[in-house]
């Protein structure tokens, strides 16, 4: 049933009001089917009539007589009448029924039974001619909103953008779709515009498309009023077919005759303004097509990069004529990111393509696949010295391409291969002058960073950006180990895997210290465990005269790489090959720098720095000072080496105790430090004794520890210095040794 119950009730009522008796008061009222009042009116302007206990409020269920009068209309389907005992009131209401007689909503009528003179029943019977003017009036007046609107709109796809929407609006079932038809009344599914959000149904307006096959597009209701389907013509020429269609979750729903009665007027109605605007859409692709023609061939004739040659011819032709798909074949191989195919001369019946660069002319020939008639048109790329490929063009059967369309693809492949044939010459001489100067970046950067993971990611991204190749990475072999590492990668999810030597491509790297490994189209990808790939190249990364790493850059089309690729991913490798040695003894010697030797814990002053820096961004923090207690003794007792050995336990047992995110330093001597950044002093507590209760049952020969806890916060200790928390902390660590050692004593 056609738009919002609200609405056309407006509409119905005006009728209703209309025919009403003059100066006979009533109430003529509108609910769903679940009994909800959704509108009410007075039957005569300015009536003092209201009759005592009538509850209408908008949105509820009304109880008493209107409710009973309105569930029996709704349940039964039929005109129903009451006239209550001790009411003076009569009652009417009519039931307005779906195509498949369900009920959506009911009319009713209350009037005053001493006022009315009117057989009411024959009265409610004559509603039904009513209702349908009343929906004749909204339908027209929606349509012409409709066209009025539509009118606003410059292009073709935005006057239909808005017609589905408006008409998915009015209808609220289902979707609404516009596919643009041809000469001869066939679906372009190409061409679609629908109310349908792509993850709700990609398929569905293609499926049913596809049933039209290759029959004219007429009037249709398909799947038992689930489908609707009516095209737009103006002057005799098919424009675009609209369609109604259900999705599988509104099982329950159909379209009705109203549905049908109102896409039919607005397909009517709104056939000038999309005439127009289809005609606009042909005028500028014209004057389009012109320019950029011009455009195209200056930019061919003055373009001295393959990349953008290429470009220009395969992305021309679809800005024009999206329904055409466009394929490039070439007899070399350009470092082009721009799809090519290679031309195939070993078929047993050479290709539309093929004959064209055989015959050097263009082609144009029908193909019939799978039931499925194709135009394919093949223009080949004449240069000065020779035929660097085809230009091939393909269109569906449903789309007649003019002369002037096949005249200007064959303009635009003898544009393009002179264009290309000098391209490819320059290109040749600036990919030298390009090489030279990545390498020269490449060292420069190399040569700025001392950080590994830094030089790690700069490296796989140069070469990614060098090579073009779909997988990058650099891989770690330590010294005996049957093993790489995969330490950085293009695909982040590869990074940390791990690769035997004994693979075909480190086997090679391994003996000859070199791998340019690329397969033969048909033979399959070369066998590699970590990505399938028809092509990969492989350095080695070599440190004292011992291969330390590899270079791998793969892809998975055939003889992607060259000869010379090869030899500048050698000099990437040299390059990083001196700048990671560099960064690991950097970082080494930074180590060495921040960790005392014999506990392996931070030094004093690496200590200073971190709690300088907590005190200045963190909010609060704990300090604990460990001292260990009659350490003298363990010395004079069994010697320094066995006391250095403890001191090395209770060190691991401190570091053992605490998070990654902690500081543990060893502050002199047998004296240590644990720095908590926020961490307040109860945790800070439990903290200290866990480690002072583990140095206890742990250590052999055993031995205890004394422990002062310090701590801070931003609130009560704005200008705290490292200093003085050192000082609380001393001082804390102080009384528990003169206090009975072995315990935490908080500052």
């Amino acid at each position: 049933m056609l738009g919002k119950l609200e609405t056309v009730f407006s509409y119905t009522a005006h009728f209703i009001l209309q025919s009403w008796p003059e100066k006979r008061p009533g109430i003529l009222f509108l609910t769903d089917s679940g009994g909800r009042v959704i509108n009410f009116m007075e039957m005569q302007v300015g009536q003092s009539w209201n009759p005592q206990g009538l509850n209408l409020m908008l949105h509820s269920v009304p109880s008493g007589h209107v409710f009973e009068l309105t569930a029996e209309a709704a349940s039964t389907g039929e005109i129903v009448m009451r006239a209550w005992k001790g009411d003076p009131n009569v009652y009417g209401a009519i039931p307005l029924l779906e195509n498949d007689g369900r009920v959506r909503a009911v009319i009713g009528i209350i009037a005053s039974q001493s006022e009315i003179d009117v057989d009411l029943h024959s009265y409610m019977r004559g509603l039904e001619p009513m209702i349908r003017m009343g929906y004749d009036a909204y339908i027209q007046h929606a349509t012409s909103q409709i066209v009025m609107d539509l009118n606003l709109h410059d292009t073709t796809r935005e006057l239909l953008a808005s017609l589905t929407n408006q008409i998915s609006e009015i209808i609220q079932k289902g979707y609404c779709s516009a596919v643009k038809l041809s000469e001869n009344g066939l679906c372009i599914p190409q061409e679609c515009v629908t109310t349908q959000r792509m993850e709700e149904g990609q398929s569905e307006i293609s499926q049913i498309v596809a049933r039209f096959g290759q029959t004219p597009v007429i009037p249709t209701i398909l799947e038992e009023n689930r489908i609707v389907v009516v095209p737009i013509m103006c002057n005799g020429s098919p424009l675009y077919a609209l369609l109604l269609h259900l999705p599988a979750n509104e099982a329950d729903c159909l379209y009705d005759e109203r549905d049908v009665a109102f896409l039919q007027e607005v397909g009517e109605k709104a056939s000038s303004a999309l005439w127009r605007a289809v005609m606009a859409d042909d005028l500028r692709r014209e004057a389009s097509k012109k320019d950029l023609l011009y455009q195209l061939m200056s930019k061919i004739q003055a373009s001295i990069d393959v990349n953008d040659v290429l470009h220009e011819i395969v992305t021309s032709i679809p800005s024009l004529y999206p329904h055409l798909s466009v394929e490039l074949f070439l007899t070399v191989e350009p470092n082009a990111t721009t799809p090519v195919k290679q031309l195939s001369f070993q078929e047993a019946e050479p290709s539309t393509s093929t004959r064209a660069y055989l015959e050097g002319r263009l082609i144009v020939e029908k193909v019939e696949e799978e039931d499925q008639s194709t135009t394919v048109i093949a223009a080949p790329l004449l240069g000065k010295q020779g035929i660097y490929g085809v230009l091939q063009v393909t269109s569906d059967q449903r789309v007649s391409l003019s002369q002037h369309e096949t005249d200007y693809i064959a303009i635009l492949a003898d544009t393009a291969g002179t264009a290309f044939e000098n391209a490819q010459l320059y290109q040749q001489s600036r990919n030298l002058i390009r090489e030279l100067r990545l390498i020269n970046e490449m060292a420069r950067q190399l040569n700025r960073s001392l950080d590994l993971k830094e030089i790690l990611d700069f490296v796989t991204t140069m070469m990614g950006a060098t090579f073009d190749a779909e997988f990058c990475a650099i891989l770690s072999k330590s010294p005996g180990e049957d093993r790489f590492d995969v330490l950085s990668s293009s695909l982040p999810e590869f990074t940390g895997m791990t690769v035997h030597t004994n693979e075909k491509p480190f086997q090679e790297i391994l003996q000859n210290k070199q791998a340019l490994l690329l397969a033969q189209p048909g033979a399959g990808p070369l066998p590699f465990s970590l990505l399938p790939c028809c092509s990969l190249m492989g350095v080695p990364l070599i440190v004292e005269g011992e291969i330390s790493g590899v270079l791998l850059v793969s892809d998975s089309r055939y003889h992607f790489f060259s000869f010379d690729d090869y030899k500048l991913l050698e000099i990437f490798g040299q390059h990083a090959s001196l700048a990671m040695t560099n960064a690991v003894l950097h970082n080494e010697m930074e180590r060495m720098v921040i960790t005392d030797n014999l506990t392996g814990l931070y030094t004093r002053r690496h200590l200073n720095e971190r709690v300088r820096s907590s005190l200045e961004k963190d909010g609060y923090g704990s300090l604990i000072l460990i001292d260990i207690d009659y350490f003298k003794n363990v010395n004079d007792t069994f010697g320094h080496q066995v006391g250095d050995e403890v001191l090395i336990q209770v060190s691991n047992l401190i570091r053992h105790s605490i998070r990654d995110s902690d500081i543990a330093a060893r502050w002199g001597g047998e004296e240590l430090a644990v720095y908590l950044p926020r961490v307040d002093k109860t945790t800070a507590h439990s903290v200290a004794e866990r480690i002072r209760h583990c140095v206890e049952q742990e250590t052999s020969p055993q031995v205890t520890i004394s422990c002062g806890l310090a701590k801070w916060s931003k609130e009560s200790d704005f200008e705290l210095s490292v200093e003085s928390l050192f000082h609380q902390a001393d001082i804390a660590l102080y009384e528990a040794k003169n206090s009975g050692r072995n315990q935490v004593v908080l500052a």
